[in-house]
């Protein structure tokens, strides 16, 4: 006889029957029960999610339920779920068929705001703008409304938005004020989100602003400074400045510890200027750092100044002013200067006398030196640019007349007579003595003043009959000439005055023959000669020019 005891219990295969699963968003809730009468037992079961790891656990029935939660699932998103048991951990019941449920959707609200304030009151318009973000695709998501939440100075209010608004516009006070705002859904609800604004300071100091010279690819590189004072993040804002009165406005939230951002050419054109707020985030709210404005590509296509049509000239100089916006936020390139262009009114073709730059935006006016009096010219005005000059605006000008020079031509030798004869003044009988024995008469000579003016009139007669012309027509005269020997040796022409010695016969007259004037046919020539008796002398007559007797 053979005896073999056991416990029954150690023999056990628990059955399995699902009982609910309970699914959440990023969890879910499995209770199942046990076949037979094993209620006062404790179960050693395993559970597995899909291709999960199996989660051993031990579970003690309550009623005949085993439940189990598990956590750590992706919102919206299938699973299947399976689970056996043991009694005393050797022999395990088989797998109950799986399970097939899906977590609730996951929305979270992006939130930002808006202020705008109010220099007349100290009331604050705060605009809140969200975007809702749905994690996991199992399911279509479907937002039912937005409840916003406000409470200040111990008030709470509490407002329905409609599922189709992305905004909020909510006036409030000076004091802080704090906004919750959360999505309401079919099944489930997002997470809340928060922002504070802070009290409004008209002490506060002013946020630092930079200019971005430098884009990368066509988009825009940001770089701040990191604060220790921030505790939650960074947020940077942006909007198309210049296009219309209200801007879809942007923003991205940067995690605490990373102080850079790059934002790609996608969404940015080019001759359109940008402006990135740079916020940090606190505990007590959001506080604005920066403000670094700049272009992906600028153009040169910039509006032309305005010039000032009465401007101040001199007979050198012409001083130009205009009025211009650098800051017109319109504008498709920063304004680094001014380049001014003066020429003058000739032709098309006419160069360029100066070509000044002015490297001050803010200068808006210039002295252009070194121009001609009473002259013309055309000067122009242009905005610079990174890239190159804009559009001009022209203007013409004349400049004045100098009367100054003028006078001062006429005054000069007027001057200097005056100062001479102020210095010669004293010395005046001196001078005069010495001009008298200058112009004084020779040393014999009695001449009268009549009798001097009677001479000059007579001379001026005679030199006036006497003037040389061109010879017409001549003959040549060979005459026999016997004078007594007492008579006298001056020869003359018989019938002519004009009369000069021949070249060709020169050699024939003795050498005491002196011509008087050669080289031309003068009207009247004397020969004085020193000859004997009855020598020959051959003289050239012309007899066209008569004297008029």
């Amino acid at each position: 006889m053979a005896t073999y005891s056991f416990n029954i219990s150690d023999r056990v295969s628990p059955v399995l029957e699902w009982d609910r699963v309970i699914p959440e968003v990023t969890e879910v809730s499995l209770s199942w029960t046990v076949q037979g009468n094993l209620t006062q037992n404790n179960f050693l079961c395993q559970v597995s999610v899909d291709a999960e790891t199996i989660r051993e656990l031990t579970l003690r029935s309550e009623n005949g339920l085993c439940k189990v939660r598990l956590e750590g699932l992706h919102p919206n998103m299938g699973y299947s779920a399976k689970a056996r048991c043991s009694v005393n951990g050797r022999l395990w019941g088989k797998w109950a068929w799986p399970v097939l449920f899906t977590t609730y959707p996951l929305v979270t609200l992006d939130l930002w705001r808006r202020i705008d304030y109010r220099s007349d009151s100290d009331i604050r318009r705060v605009t809140l703008l969200w975007k809702p973000h749905v994690f996991g695709r199992a399911t279509t998501v479907k937002i039912q409304a937005y409840t916003v939440k406000w409470s200040q100075e111990g008030q709470t209010l509490t407002e329905l938005m409609d599922s189709r608004q992305s905004q909020a516009d909510i006036s409030i006070g000076p004091k802080k004020c704090n906004f919750t705002i959360q999505a309401v859904l079919n099944k489930g609800s997002s997470i809340p989100a928060h922002i504070t604004i802070l009290p409004k300071d008209n002490s506060e100091i002013p946020p630092l602003k930079k200019s971005l010279n430098k884009t990368s690819a066509g988009g825009f590189s940001l770089w701040w400074d990191e604060r220790t004072s921030v505790t939650c993040g960074y947020t940077v804002e942006w909007c198309i400045l210049g296009g219309s009165a209200s801007c879809a406005l942007q923003w991205i939230k940067v995690p605490k510890g990373n102080n850079t951002l790059f934002l790609p050419p996608g969404h940015f054109k080019s001759g359109c200027r940008y402006s990135f707020n740079i916020y940090g985030c606190t505990e007590h709210g959001d506080k604005l750092l920066e403000i670094q404005t700049g272009y992906t590509q600028e153009l040169r296509s910039v509006k032309h100044p305005s010039l000032i049509k009465l401007v101040k000239s001199t007979h050198a100089s012409v001083t130009l002013e205009w009025h211009y916006d650098e800051e017109d936020v319109a504008q498709p390139a920063f304004i680094t200067g001014y380049l001014v262009t003066v020429q003058k009114v000739q032709s098309d073709t006419s160069p360029v006398l100066f070509n000044v730059s002015v490297g001050d935006p803010r200068q808006k006016s210039l002295t252009i030196e070194g121009l001609q009096q009473h002259q013309e010219y055309v000067c122009s005005v242009s905005a610079l640019t990174k890239v190159g000059p804009g559009l001009p605006a022209s203007i013409t000008i004349r400049t004045k007349t100098n009367y100054f020079s003028h006078l001062t031509k006429i005054l000069t030798p007027i001057l200097l007579f005056l100062g001479c004869t102020a210095l010669l003044w004293p010395q005046r009988i001196m001078l005069k003595n010495v001009l008298k024995k200058i112009f004084a008469y020779p040393a014999g000579m009695n001449i009268k003043t009549p009798e001097f003016e009677s001479f000059l009139n007579e001379i001026d007669q005679k030199l006036q009959s006497h003037k040389v012309e061109e010879c017409i027509g001549c003959d040549i005269e060979v005459m026999h000439i016997k004078p007594l020997w007492h008579e006298s040796t001056i020869l003359r022409t018989p019938e002519h005055t004009n009369t000069m010695c021949s070249p060709a016969f020169q050699p024939s007259l003795p050498p005491s023959c002196v011509p008087l004037q050669t080289g031309y046919c003068p009207q009247s020539t004397v020969l004085l000669c020193e000859r004997p008796i009855h020598q020959q002398m051959m003289c050239i007559a012309n007899k066209s020019y008569e004297h008029d007797r």
